[in-house]
Order: structure tokens, then C-alpha cells, then sequence
């Protein structure tokens, strides 16, 4: 797609201005957000940016006051009155620190947990990264990802014939682990179930599609479900950008297929922000209107199938101590916390928990897309990384599951940043090592670096 053309001097200053002026016709609460603040500090507190580096400049508040100070002098009375004493200001032109503040925000929602009043500075982050897309300011590396996600369907720009040899030697890997054809059907029309996972799942660490895979054998329903050659990525970066009209233009030609398909259930992978889109944005507002099938995701089915007896596992096969990161989409934005806790105990021998966790839990610090950007590495590892570092580590976990590939690699990269002595992978990477076939369990093996 046509890269966005940036708009510069007065200009730049005046639509600036403008575009955060419309926050008055906008969602109440945004609004509401920007004259609620008692500037506590409970937030920054809480907050995985500011435990990194607490200064002004990690602020929550301060940031969030980047676009709450132009609002306040331009539409409301005690700031057009009052001026700075009610925190009102003007934007003073430097769009560089402007981006930069709003893309050093990991979205996770923390604050939002926490704070007095209930203010969620990812909702105005989100603002903040709207007015520099509309700009053309969206940082390269991330509007990247988007024009490769539009263009292709999926985030790594893989073609439907990479996405098939990467499922042949799948089922060719599975047949080595257990003797037997376990399929991962394609394409197949008038299947019930869509499965749609982060393209990674498939191409990059595919442990996670071979559990599932697994999952549907046992139970008898290969026949059941299918992947699409086409739509196999829900990861979509309009979400991180602020662009709704990309995010929706990532969406439809998902919402397309499983109609094309005739599939019963829109089946969610290991993606937090994905299942967030589809489930709590998509399917509850109604974007395409009323749909033929349900939205789903894969740990909830697969922990009611466990519950119910209907799974067997060697436990043995997982035997080191295993944590879990929540992903900030899935516990705090969809509730899905106690799902892959569910698979994790029954499939591994020692499970711990990280403290605190569930919808308390601390940001990997790659979140809201931060994981793509590369060119921010030092402060993803350094800062916004930090606490969850401490974290894993006061485990003593030698395996980290999370159901999110943005922070698989925020993980795998800060394992060798920091010389860190644990492995990273998905929850059902940990079922498909342990779950019983035919009496037993996988002779693994480990897929990660076979597939390049």
C-alpha cells in the first residue's frame, strides 16, 4: 500500500491539535480520561516502563499529558481559564518525542488494574499512535509488519505454498514422534472448526499447531477442522498502530474465509491480541454484522476436554520446572487465565507461578507491538523487560510457556541478551510433548531451527 506522506511544520502543529480536539465526539470514556486524573502516581507504580527507569520521561502521566494538556487548553473551561495550573499546555511541534513517548507505552493495561479511577493509558497511547498514523509518523519498522500483513494476510509475508510445506513437514515430524498420520488438513470445506493462530505458531515455533493437531486426533475429529492455505496468521498490527480502518482491512478476508469455508467455530490460537480483536471488538461490535459461525479459543476447548476427562498425558516427558506468563491480552483484556493452567498441570510434572500473575501480571515488555521493532532492542531489554525478567528467574523455571508469539520473542531475545538458562514456547508446545497416543507419549523432538 502507498506509504502514508508526513505532514510537517505548522501544519504538523495545527492537526495535531485538532485530531485530539476530537476526543470531545468521541468514546466518553477517552474523554473522560482526560480530565479524571489526580495525578496519584499509583499508575506509574505499576507500571513495567517506569520499574525499568523511573523518570519523567517513563512517566504514564507525563505521557499521557502529551495529548491530555492540548485537550484541556482547547476544550475545557478550567484549562482555557486557568492554563497550566490545570495541566493544560500546547504541543510543542517535536513529533519525534511525540512518537517516540506513545511507542515506548507497551499497551499492557497495568495501570488500568490499579489505578483509583479505573484510567487505562493504553486507550490514550492508542490516541496517541491514531494521530502519528494519520500523520504518516507510525515508526518503520512497525507500519512494516502492517503493509506485509495487508498485502499477504499474514505478518511474515509467507506465500500459501511456504505455509504447506511448513504443514508436510509437520505431519511428516509427527509421523516420526509417533509412528501414525496426524493431519493438519487444509483447505478443507465444510470442516466445523477454523483454526487461526499467530502465523509463528506455524512457521516459527509450530509446537503449539502440532499440540492442537494432536488434540483433534485423539478425540476422533481430524475430519473436524482444517487450517486455510491463505488465512493463517490472526495477528493484526492495526490494533498497535491506532489505523481501526487497517485493523479492519486485516480482519475481513478472515471473517471471509471461514465464510467461504462454512466453518461452526472462528478457532483462536495461541494470540492474545488477535482473540481480543476477533472476540471482544469484532464479534461483539458487530463489524460485519451478524456472523454464521462463533469465535472461539484453542486453550479454553482444549482445558474442558482435559476437565472432562478426555486426555491422557506422560507427565514424565515434561519434567524440568515450567512457568507461565500471562499474555496481557489474554489476562487482563479477554480474562483467559485459568485455561492454560489447566493444560500446564496436566502436562507437566513441575508447574510454578510467577507472582504476581493472572490479570495482575507484569508486561513481558514487548507488548503492543514493541516485540517487531527492533530498532527499540536496548530499551525492550533493558527496561520494559526488566521486571519480567525478575520474574522468571525468581521461578527458577527452566521453561517458560506463553500463549502469545509477540512475546515469545521478547522472551527469546531476552534470553540471549541476558544470558538467561531457560527455554520459551507455547502452552500446548507442552501438551503436544506429553499428550498419549495409542499408550504413549512423543519421542520429541525439538522443531525450533529445523524448519529454516
Amino acid at each position: 500500500m502507498p506509504k502514508k506522506e508526513r505532514v510537517d511544520g505548522e501544519r504538523l502543529r495545527q492537526e495535531v491539535i485538532d485530531a485530539v480536539k476530537t476526543i470531545k465526539n468521541g468514546p466518553q470514556v477517552l474523554k473522560l480520561y482526560m480530565e479524571m486524573c489526580a495525578r496519584c502516581g499509583t499508575c506509574a507504580e505499576q507500571c513495567p516502563v517506569y520499574y525499568g527507569e523511573p523518570t519523567k520521561l517513563r512517566n504514564p502521566v507525563l505521557r499521557s499529558d502529551l495529548i491530555r494538556g492540548i485537550f484541556k487548553k482547547n476544550e475545557t473551561w478550567t484549562g482555557k481559564i486557568l492554563g497550566a495550573l490545570d495541566g493544560a499546555g500546547d504541543f510543542n511541534g517535536d513529533m519525534e518525542q511525540f512518537v517516540n513517548s506513545f511507542y515506548e507505552c507497551t499497551g499492557c493495561r497495568r495501570c488500568a488494574t490499579y489505578c483509583p479511577f479505573g484510567i487505562d493509558n493504553s486507550v490514550i497511547t492508542r490516541k496517541g499512535r491514531a494521530i502519528a498514523d494519520a500523520l504518516g509518523y507510525t515508526p518503520a519498522s512497525m507500519q512494516r509488519v502492517v503493509d506485509i500483513s495487508l498485502e499477504t494476510c499474514n505478518t511474515d509475508g509467507a506465500s500459501p505454498e511456504a505455509f504447506k510445506s511448513a504443514v508436510e513437514f509437520l505431519e511428516e515430524e509427527m509421523q516420526d514422534e509417533h509412528g501414525i498420520d496426524i493431519k493438519i488438513p487444509v483447505d478443507v470445506e465444510g470442516a466445523e472448526y477454523f483454526y487461526v493462530p499467530p502465523s509463528g505458531d506455524v512457521l516459527v515455533n509450530p509446537e503449539a499447531t502440532t499440540g492442537i493437531a494432536k488434540v483433534f486426533h485423539v478425540l476422533g475429529m481430524q475430519d473436524k477442522w482444517t487450517m486455510s492455505s491463505k488465512c493463517f496468521d490472526g495477528a493484526n498490527y492495526g490494533l498497535f498502530t491506532g489505523n481501526d480502518a487497517d485493523m479492519k482491512a486485516d480482519n475481513k478476508p478472515y471473517v471471509e474465509e471461514a465464510k467461504r469455508l462454512g466453518v461452526k467455530y472462528m478457532f483462536m490460537g495461541e494470540c492474545g491480541h488477535a482473540y481480543r480483536i476477533m472476540k471482544m471488538m469484532m464479534e461483539k461490535g458487530k463489524w460485519w454484522g451478524d456472523l454464521p459461525f462463533k469465535v472461539i479459543n484453542c486453550m479454553e476447548w482444549t482445558a474442558e476436554k482435559i476437565q472432562a476427562g478426555m486426555l491422557e498425558f506422560d507427565k514424565s516427558k515434561n519434567p524440568m520446572p515450567v512457568t507461565y506468563h500471562d499474555p496481557c491480552n489474554f489476562g487482563r483484556s479477554c480474562g483467559i487465565v485459568e485455561a492454560p493452567r489447566v493444560i500446564l498441570n496436566a502436562a507437566c510434572e513441575d508447574f510454578r507461578e510467577m507472582y504476581p500473575n493472572r490479570g495482575e501480571n507484569w508486561c513481558c515488555g514487548g507488548g503492543g507491538g514493541l516485540s517487531a521493532m527492533d530498532d527499540i532492542q536496548e530499551f525492550r531489554m533493558n527496561v520494559s523487560g526488566r521486571k519480567k525478567m525478575e520474574q522468571v528467574r525468581d521461578t527458577n523455571a527452566k521453561y517458560l510457556a506463553t500463549a502469545c508469539s509477540n512475546c515469545k520473542r521478547q522472551f527469546m531475545q531476552l534470553i540471549e541478551y541476558h544470558k538467561a538458562d531457560f527455554q520459551v514456547g507455547g502452552v500446548h508446545d507442552m501438551l503436544s510433548r506429553s499428550i498419549m497416543i495409542d499408550g504413549k507419549a512423543a519421542e520429541h523432538i525439538d522443531y525450533v531451527g529445523k524448519m529454516d
